[in-house]
């Protein structure tokens, strides 16, 4: 079985599809093994493909026609699933999903799993994020925080979540996300850092437009070295 990372984030629009896309073609490039999924999507305009399959289809030079090996659940809405699943008479079964994400997981030495929002993002009556992840005990954790106000809040909510799960996370990169969000990297990680557990590392992720800078950045860090190291 190979390995598999769950990437989950403190909020909508902190970066998860950003970073699981520059991962991916950082350890594609360097010929690992590694496939990206986003399993749950909520959130496209008719006749377009919503944008986080897209960019992770792209990140691996995979065609539109292909969008259903990495994603199982899509809706239309821009909502929380539970309620964007609701609004077409669908539900998401959260077994299934968990079940889907491990059989793609074996077939691949290194498996990127993009969840949907938060860690307590409502995926169906009852059932939130972090029981999906609950399901899948084997894959480790990556947590992305924004730096932004409000931004450590945020952070320390998730890693307390977390970590009453007994879920790590493993690592925790803050990123800066835009040109303004350079200025709160230092603070962050200076708050975040006395509450995590020792089996955490902490990144900082700094404000990079071009994709091709982002995964050259990736290229070099101490994370994309660990996670290099995992299939090695």
């Amino acid at each position: 079985m190979g390995c598999s990372v769950f990437i989950t984030a403190t909020d909508t629009d902190a970066g998860k599809s950003y970073l699981t896309a520059s991962l991916s073609r950082a350890l594609l490039a360097r010929g690992v093994d590694a496939f990206a999924l986003k399993p749950v999507s909520c959130g496209y305009e008719a006749g377009e493909m919503n944008p986080d399959i897209a960019s992770l289809l792209d990140a691996q030079d995979m065609g539109s026609g292909l969008a259903d090996e990495i994603n199982l659940y899509h809706f239309e809405a821009y909502a929380a699933p539970m309620f964007a699943a609701q609004a077409e008479g669908e539900s998401v079964d959260v077994e299934e999903l968990a079940d889907w994400c491990d059989r793609r997981s074996q077939q691949h030495d290194l498996t990127l799993i993009e969840g949907v929002g938060g860690l307590m993002v409502p995926l169906a009556e009852g059932v939130l994020v972090s029981d999906w992840l609950q399901l899948m005990p084997h894959a480790k954790v990556l947590l992305v925080v924004r730096a932004r106000l409000g931004g450590i809040n945020q952070a320390l909510l998730s890693i307390d979540k977390l970590q009453r799960m007994g879920r790590g996370p493993d690592w925790v990169v803050v990123n800066a996300a835009d040109e303004h969000g350079g200025v709160w990297l230092a603070d962050h990680c200076a708050a975040i850092a006395p509450y995590l557990g020792s089996e955490t590392c902490l990144y900082e992720m700094p404000w990079l437009p071009g994709q091709d800078d982002a995964e050259a950045f990736l290229s070099e860090s101490e994370l994309f070295a660990v996670l290099e190291a995992m299939v090695l």
